[in-house]
């Protein structure tokens, strides 16, 4: 048995994927014979009344964590406000979820045998070396998204004294680790490049729970509600965030107005949500409606009312990224169109898996011709679908991959 101390920003029942996927990853191990206790905050992306009037998922300045015990798993939260959009905040949000979290380790948990730290952002890395160093145990490094690439690419950091800062502190998060778990084959290959050697890399991809999320019929619950019957719904279900560049939805809609039958559904939250619904009043576009987060119990019934399922990303970023809800589309049985480079692990995972469609970044009328194509193509639509499921049972379930884990975890520890 391992002694895992698991520090991640976010763990459920917040409804970011990455909460979800935390959550998955410490029952699993737990389930697998581990001993696993999680440093996390409280929910704070869209909780629901039932969250938040549960005493064990509150915390405040007075009383600034809480203890117990999920699933045989000991979770320690501490306070953290609402997700807040503005850098500066969210930094400091950051900065003092760091220090709680860091002081509880050093004087709350026992001697862990491994201290696994989960990013984005990469400042959790230094409170995975201060961890470890401080109270033994060997780090592991579990990278969801290259970061700093993201903030730099989207142009959040241009002083070059601090992209220079941020890239160093990357490079010396890397040096200090005995194990770097990635989401992606491409991520592997952009830290080799990076100097990290190979043997500390290891390959555990997102994956879905296949026993609920499953493939349903398209007339439900959701689809009534919202008037898509009998309609080819083309679905954006996840962060409404800066890196997909969802205004291209708006130009790519507009180029289906003149039929009714092909309707566009968003539905989320995040920093760039404002913007597109100003976007989307000033279009007058009557096939495009913008949804808030659906409860978990709605999730099978909102992608079993898509057709096709869209993940745009701007240019570049699907080398920094891949997004979640591409597995959760597969699992249900729905095709993907994708905006990603060629050689992205989005762009590998689509093609090798003839699971969908996979077009060039930023370019509508790429995206246009791809729902035409499928539109026109029923048969082919059906059959993508077919192969997301069996493509996700096969590789990418949560047992194949919670294995891949167990497996890491056991090879490190050893």
């Amino acid at each position: 048995m391992t002694n895992i101390l698991m520090l991640t920003l976010v763990y459920g029942p917040d409804t970011v994927s990455t909460a979800n996927m935390m959550t998955d990853i410490a029952h699993g191990l737990q389930d697998n014979g581990h001993k696993v206790t999680v440093l996390t905050s409280v929910p704070h992306y869209n909780p629901s009344k039932e969250v938040l009037d549960n005493p064990v998922m509150r915390a405040s300045w007075r009383k600034p964590f809480t203890d117990s015990i999920e699933n045989g798993v000991r979770v320690l939260r501490v306070f953290m406000p609402p997700k807040r959009h503005k850098i500066w905040a969210r930094a400091f949000d950051y900065i003092i979820f760091q220090a709680l979290t860091t002081i509880l380790a050093l004087s709350k948990v026992d001697r862990p045998d491994v201290v696994f730290v989960t990013s984005p952002p990469i400042t959790l890395g230094i409170s995975g070396v201060l961890i470890s160093w401080l109270r033994g145990g060997l780090f592991v490094y579990d990278v969801r998204e290259l970061w700093p690439d993201v903030p730099v690419r989207m142009g959040l950091f241009r002083n070059p004294l601090l992209i220079k800062l941020v890239y160093w502190l990357e490079d010396f998060v890397y040096k200090k680790t005995v194990g770097i778990s990635t989401i992606a084959r491409s991520f592997n290959n952009t830290l080799i490049d990076r100097g990290v050697p190979s043997k500390k890399l290891y390959f555990t991809p997102n994956f879905v729970d296949v026993d609920f999320i499953v493939p349903s019929e398209s007339e439900s619950e959701f689809s009534s509600v919202h008037g898509l019957n009998n309609k080819f719904v083309v679905l954006y279900a996840g962060n409404v965030g800066l890196t997909q560049g969802l205004e291209i939805l708006i130009e790519v809609a507009n180029a289906f107005t003149d039929n009714d039958h092909i309707q566009f559904v968003v539905v989320g939250d995040g920093a760039a949500r404002n913007d597109l619904e100003i976007s989307l009043t000033n279009s007058k576009l009557n096939n495009f409606r913008m949804l808030p987060f659906q409860p978990v119990r709605i999730v099978n019934s909102m992608y079993a009312a898509s057709d096709v399922c869209i993940v745009p990303l701007r240019s570049g970023f699907s080398y920094d990224t891949v997004p979640s809800k591409i597995y959760t589309a597969m699992a249900a049985g729905r095709p993907v169109l994708a905006s990603a480079e060629t050689d992205s692990e989005t762009a590998m995972l689509i093609n090798e898996s003839s699971a969908g469609v996979c077009v060039t970044p930023e370019s509508a009328g790429a995206l246009i011709r791809a729902i035409t194509l499928l539109y026109e193509n029923p048969t082919q639509v059906v059959d993508m679908g077919d192969n997301g499921r069996k493509w996700i049972e096969k590789y990418y379930s949560r047992s194949v991959v919670i294995n891949a884990y167990d497996e890491m975890v056991r090879k490190i520890s050893a």
